[in-house]
């Protein structure tokens, strides 16, 4: 998974300005960060009310759920507050894709989990399709960045990368979706 995005940044990287945050400091920061915001979620899930009509299952879900987009969502955040220029907005996207990606590998194991043996191939098969699909998906956009298409300019990068990101919380949050409505 990772590969592939570091593929994505060598694409557009010779076109953007350096960024000022070395990885190596980035990845420090984020370390720090994570072990912060990670308590600070627990705190914030630990004082929701739990939902009414819902399953003990469901609701631990959400509450898991609530913690782990809390961190994602708040590192990616802090990442855009620390650099902000187009090559550290691209790689911030990417991050939050590839931490949403691990996410939807964490839920689907345990949607799979809960679903009947006999069904579980169905649900293996449509998200093997879908990483297919967002393994082409990364390909094309690639592509697409390139300077014979996007003319070299910085917006279009940011709004794939992005489009990356988002395609990544979609599939999470179809998950989600399925595993509160289990009973």
């Amino acid at each position: 998974m990772i590969s592939r995005i570091a593929l994505l940044f060598l694409v557009f990287q010779y076109s953007s300005a350096f960024s000022q945050v070395s990885d190596s400091e980035m990845e420090r920061l984020k370390i720090n960060w994570r072990v912060e915001l990670r308590s600070e979620a627990h705190e914030l899930a630990l004082k929701l009310p739990k939902a009414e009509g819902k399953s003990d299952f469901s609701d631990s879900i959400q509450r898991m759920f609530m913690e782990d987009t809390f961190v994602v969502e708040s590192l990616l955040r802090k990442q855009l507050e620390k650099e902000s220029t187009t090559l550290g907005i691209n790689k911030a996207n990417l991050a939050c894709a590839s931490e949403y990606e691990q996410l939807v590998d964490k839920y689907f194991t345990i949607l799979s989990s809960k679903m009947e043996v006999e069904d579980r191939d169905l649900l293996g098969t449509w998200q093997k399709d879908w990483k297919s699909m967002m393994e082409k998906e990364r390909t094309l956009i690639g592509k697409f960045m390139q300077e014979e298409y996007s003319g070299g300019g910085s917006i279009q990068s940011i709004e794939y990368t992005h489009r990356l990101m988002d395609q990544q919380k979609h599939h999470l949050l179809l998950l989600i979706n399925y595993l509160t409505h289990l009973i």
